[in-house]
Formats: structure tokens, C-alpha cells, sequence
């Protein structure tokens, strides 16, 4: 009898083992599995049910943060366009607010899943990320100190000047490369760049077009030199996606398709702009 209970014993710890090790070996599976799908990717973004968005929320009125019932948020036209790619893909938006020349490291680690801040799609960032159809045409035009209205009114009068822009950026690649012996003083942000020009630490700072206009609306002592637009070598701006990140990026051009064609993109920059009350 005693012989009989230990093997009926040794049976039942054998069987449990192998139960055990075979509930381990599917759950191993399962995770390989979900391991598998990028979190980044559009399969990974809807799984986990939201968007991340990269931006640097300095550049009014692509995005800038305005106190909204006694609370900071992030606004502007991009964010806009970001909450619709959002919504269309049935998820939520988490928005990382970032210095501008960090944004597309943060898409290569797969940190972000997107990056909208006004960035144009030029062949240099064209080898670090993709990018979307183009949603927005961008300009740019030249800020200047008020008191220098009478110096500075042509791209030749910037020849040798001291130029503010924002690291990373299309206008500081204009100010290296298309200004003679500028010495540009490139800054981590927009804010800090308007403070250097009122307190004339450098004579003027080239900016997205609206961008410009919305320091100049808020700062009496700085002004846009109206007659003064940079071509900025771009066929405008775009949305960001990690490089080789094809099937997100088609999704996101038929997004921005649909939001064209609903009047959306018009209204967005209008309602951003009316938004960007910094005074």
C-alpha cells in the first residue's frame, strides 16, 4: 500500500511539473508574440491605445502652451492636426513637449511615435526619418529691433550681422549658408532668441513666417520686416515618423487627406493663430 501512494505521488508531481512548464512555455509565446509588433508602428500604436507625440511647444502658432482655465496646455495648429490623426485612429494623444533638435532622436528610439513642430522635410532629415505629404507651406521672414527699422530692409543688409535662430532648424542652415559672414547665435528656443533681439544682443532673427508675426504682435519693441520673405528651400511642412515606418505614414497622408478636403486645415491655423494671445 505504502509503494502504491508513492508512485500515485510521484505520478502527480511529474504530471504538475509538466503543466507548470507548459503554461510557461505559452505564456513565453504569447510575449515573443506581442514583442514582435513595434510599439511605434501602426499596429503597436493602436494596441497600446495612444499617439505620442514629440513637439517643441515654443513656435506660436504650430505650438506653444497658453494657460486654459487657470491650467498650462499645449495649443497651436499642430496639435490640432496631431488630436485628428489621433481620433481618426482610434486612440489617445500623449503630447512630450521637447527641445527641437532632440525631436528626431526621440522618433529613432521609438520614444515618439510621431513629430509635428513646424519641420520642414529637407534631404539631410529626409535620411533620418520619413516624412508626410507636405500640409503646410511655409515662408520665412526676418525679425528686427524696431530701433534698426532704418539699417536693416534686404537680404544684403544682413551680410555680417549677428542672427538669431533656433538650433537645429531650417532658418539656421538659411543664416549659415545663404547669409555672408553672419555670425549666427544659435538659441534652444524662440522666446530666448525675441529677448536677445530686445535687448540687442544680436541685430535681427530669422523665423517661420507666422512665427515671426506672432512675437512681433506680442513684443511693441520688434518688428517683420514685411518686404523681407525667405524662400525656405522646402517644399513646406510635415509630419514626422520613424524611418522605414511606411505603413503609419501612408495612414497618416490619407488623415491629412480628409482633413484638406474638410476645410480642417484652414480652420485649424485661423483658430491658432486667434489662440496665440500672448500679450
Amino acid at each position: 500500500m505504502k509503494k502504491q501512494l508513492c508512485l500515485i505521488m510521484i505520478i502527480i508531481l511529474v504530471l504538475s511539473s509538466l503543466l507548470v512548464a507548459c503554461g510557461k512555455g505559452n505564456k513565453a509565446n504569447l510575449e515573443d508574440d506581442n514583442s514582435e509588433i513595434e510599439t511605434y508602428t501602426l499596429e503597436g500604436i493602436k494596441n497600446k491605445g495612444k499617439l505620442v507625440l514629440g513637439t517643441s511647444a515654443d513656435y506660436p502658432p504650430f505650438e506653444f502652451h497658453k494657460m486654459i482655465d487657470g491650467k498650462d496646455e499645449i495649443v497651436g495648429f499642430d496639435i490640432e492636426i496631431a488630436k485628428y490623426v489621433a481620433r481618426e485612429l482610434g486612440v489617445e494623444l500623449e503630447i512630450k513637449d521637447m527641445d527641437f533638435d532632440k525631436l528626431l532622436g526621440g522618433l529613432s528610439t521609438g520614444m515618439l511615435d510621431i513629430v509635428a513642430a513646424g519641420m520642414n522635410p529637407d534631404p539631410e532629415r529626409e535620411k533620418e526619418a520619413n516624412f508626410t505629404d507636405i500640409y503646410y507651406e511655409s515662408t520665412h521672414s526676418v525679425l528686427i529691433n524696431k530701433e534698426d527699422e532704418s539699417k536693416i530692409a534686404s537680404m544684403e543688409d544682413l551680410n555680417g550681422k549677428s542672427i538669431g535662430v533656433q538650433i537645429g532648424t531650417t532658418q539656421e542652415k538659411i543664416a549659415e549658408t545663404e547669409i555672408k559672414d553672419s555670425d549666427v547665435v544659435s538659441l534652444s528656443s524662440n522666446p530666448d532668441i525675441v529677448m536677445n533681439l530686445k535687448t540687442m544682443k544680436i541685430d535681427c532673427a530669422i523665423m517661420e513666417t507666422p512665427v515671426a508675426k506672432s512675437f512681433a504682435k506680442a513684443n511693441e519693441e520688434i518688428m517683420v520686416i514685411e518686404d523681407l520673405i525667405i524662400d525656405s528651400g522646402t517644399e513646406g511642412v510635415a509630419i514626422a515618423t520613424k524611418k522605414g515606418n511606411d505603413e503609419l505614414t501612408q495612414r497618416i497622408n490619407e488623415i491629412l487627406a480628409k482633413a484638406k478636403s474638410e476645410g480642417l486645415i484652414e480652420k485649424w491655423i485661423v483658430e491658432a493663430n486667434e489662440l496665440n494671445d500672448l500679450d
